[in-house]
């Protein structure tokens, strides 16, 4: 149990982890009263990072449908985060028009402005803490994200058959680097150049994934989706096209991580801090061919991870592939 910080000994956190110890964590105490009173219906409001849907509140649902099985798991929630709950299989999904991220959810008010009825019952959990709740509990429900068959069809219209061709994803900015304390994102500088490491003529293609097209990339061999894609598109690219993907920790690297549907993939993640995200939370991925490999940066800045060390990276998941025709084959989803 670390109970450092910065080097000081963390005297709040040993007082905090010692009452949840003995007493339980609020979300166990919230447990044990509903399978008591028989209240089954569970209302969470969710207006923070992407990828804390699957490292955080995932585990947490699943505790709540073991303890109370016959239960309801509903959710407000931003816009741009729907589709990812989407995968979390709640019960419904509610969207909170003009909400921001970060901005505090009154679920009650929320519900009226969207004439949605709460039973009386119900169990409203407006900021919940997966991060306090599954403290030394991360791996007794691994995420897992479930993945419907009929999205891959998204993938479609945006990116055409690369015939005898190794597609890799790369996903180059994390673009919610401002909400950290500390440098998540690759250089862009170094993005071009390992891209210029593996051409067209080496039968490679790289797929830029994102929500902006900044920066901008000008390279042949690059193909940029970014901005033009649902995230369930976005995920559908990376299921039934992507051979291999890049990408520093992310909601999208959480949510590709955690698919769980088998299909070969081929993870190099690039890391400042590796006590956050998919490290942190330590459970495999429920995709039995998913192949992981983590890249942290010296002094733990991501922009110290040299060209030569991810381009190293990328060879030996080459090097491993079988010939282009049979992994295009074997990548395909089955209809």
């Amino acid at each position: 149990m670390k109970l450092r910080t910065r080097g000081r000994f963390n005297l709040k956190r040993l007082s905090r982890v010692v009452a949840d110890r003995v007493r339980g964590t609020e979300f166990d105490r919230i447990l044990r009263a509903a399978a008591r009173d028989g209240r089954r219906e569970f209302v969470f409001a969710w207006n923070r990072g992407l990828g804390d849907i699957a490292l955080g509140l995932v585990p947490l649902f699943a505790r709540i449908r073991s303890r109370i099985r016959d239960s309801r798991i509903l959710v407000f929630t931003r816009a741009d985060l729907a589709e990812a709950f989407s995968l979390t299989g709640v019960d419904a999904i509610h969207i909170v028009p003009g909400m921001m991220r970060g901005t505090p959810v009154d679920i009650a008010a929320a519900a009226s402005g969207l004439g949605v009825a709460l039973p009386a019952s119900s169990i409203a959990l407006p900021d919940p803490d997966p991060t306090r709740w599954l403290d030394g509990r991360r791996r007794e429900y691994p995420p897992s994200l479930r993945w419907d068959p009929r999205w891959n069809a998204q993938a479609d219209a945006l990116v055409p058959p690369f015939p005898g061709t190794v597609v890799i994803g790369a996903h180059v900015n994390s673009e919610t680097a401002q909400h950290y304390g500390y440098v998540k994102d690759w250089p862009f500088e170094a993005w071009q150049a390992l891209f210029a490491r593996f051409p067209d003529s080496r039968s490679v293609r790289w797929i830029l994934l994102g929500n902006a097209k900044t920066p901008a990339f000008a390279q042949d061999n690059v193909l940029d989706v970014r901005g033009q894609t649902s995230f369930l598109a976005l995920l559908a690219i990376i299921r039934t096209h992507c051979r291999i993907l890049v990408a520093p920790d992310s909601g999208v690297l959480t949510a590709a991580y955690y698919l769980a549907d088998d299909f070969p993939l081929d993870v190099i993640s690039l890391w400042s801090d590796p006590r956050q995200g998919i490290l942190k939370q330590g459970c495999p991925s429920p995709n039995p061919r998913l192949r992981h490999l983590a890249l942290r940066g010296r002094d733990e800045d991501v922009r110290n991870l040299t060209v030569d060390q991810v381009a190293a990276a990328v060879e030996g998941a080459l090097h491993h592939l079988p010939s282009s025709a049979a992994t295009a084959a074997d990548h395909a989803p089955a209809h």
